[in-house]
């Protein structure tokens, strides 16, 4: 019996593969649970909100870019419903291939043009949260730890930039915990944080959340200028940084992004051939599939490819 050797991408495909299977869903907690989870590092593990409308309010004008998504045939339907929203999408800049062909949260294949608000950037997957109601969010950690160029990023390197942070937003915790219960004298914070979130509920449990929004978003504009250069500095790199050990580089980057608009749909070869027999295109670069040219994907004009590469090739030349 012969046994083929496995290639370095074949390996790098049956890790993600593993990783995809162990990831867990995110949204599948509540945000009345997620906002009182402080289960490793304590405060560095307090939920920072990515919502719009604070964004906004702090910073008055967003920054906005042509950015990719992807998502398979169904997701193409679900995201025309979110255009122009306030609903926040994962998108990237930067993807390896096999990526494309594997899918992330979905089984991929389709590669969405759009050009929407960010809301946050990174070299990295940065493990962005979202909850029921769309708005996403960010672990304190991810905001001051280092930045690892590694197979799963650490964080966004702001540390120097948000000192004094931590303190504030215990502050916050601790003017809470005290206004909604009777705990005295005052434990440790992160169990004291986590017993509130377990002792209430209904009415009571919506006024904490809604005290923990408002007292963010005025820490979070405090800190606003450094806030703005940390969340939103990688869209005018838009490259990814080899690992100055190892020497790989990140699979895909992350943007949170909303009030979008789709552009057009790139499809990868393993779904072209359902869309129009594959055709050699001139000029031996690229390989491209035609068929109806008044043809569209839920309303939008498409590409179809013969090579996942050609595909990578068109989202750095659209964004460079």
């Amino acid at each position: 019996m012969v046994h083929k050797m496995k290639t370095f991408r074949g390996y790098l495909q049956e890790r993600f593969q593993e990783w995809k299977k162990g990831s867990a869903p995110a949204w599948t907690e509540s945000l009345s649970t997620m906002l009182f989870d402080l289960p490793r590092a304590g405060l560095k593990d307090v939920k920072i909100p990515l919502a719009p409308s604070i964004l906004k309010r702090i910073w008055s004008k967003p920054v906005r870019i042509t950015a990719f998504h992807l998502t398979d045939f169904d997701g193409v339907k679900k995201l025309k419903g979110m255009q122009k929203g306030k609903r926040s999408i994962s998108a990237f800049f930067n993807i390896d291939d096999i990526i494309i062909d594997s899918g992330i949260k979905t089984e991929g294949g389709y590669v969405v043009e759009l050009i929407g608000d960010v809301l946050a950037a990174a070299e990295d997957d940065i493990s962005s949260q979202p909850d029921k109601s769309g708005r996403r969010w960010l672990t304190l950690s991810t905001l001051i730890n280092p930045l690892d160029l590694s197979w799963s990023g650490d964080g966004l390197g702001g540390g120097a930039k948000l000192k004094g942070i931590e303190k504030d937003i215990e502050k916050l915790l601790v003017d809470i915990v005290t206004k909604h219960s009777d705990i005295t004298p005052l434990p440790n914070i992160n169990k004291a944080w986590g017993h509130l979130g377990q002792s209430t509920g209904g009415k009571e449990k919506s006024l904490i959340i809604k005290d923990y929004i408002d007292g963010m978003e005025v820490i979070m504009k405090k800190y606003s200028k450094p806030l703005k250069s940390i969340l939103t500095g990688y869209t005018k790199k838009k490259t990814l940084e080899p690992d100055p050990d190892s020497g790989d580089v990140a699979m895909w980057d992350e943007l949170v992004v909303n009030n979008f608009t789709i552009q057009k749909i790139h499809v990868s070869p393993e779904f072209s051939p359902d869309f129009a027999p594959l055709e050699k295109g001139e000029g031996g670069d690229r390989m491209y599939t035609f068929g109806d040219r008044d043809a569209d994907i839920e309303g939008f004009p498409f590409e179809l490819y013969y090579e996942v590469g050609d595909m990578v090739d068109y989202i750095n030349r659209t964004l460079r």
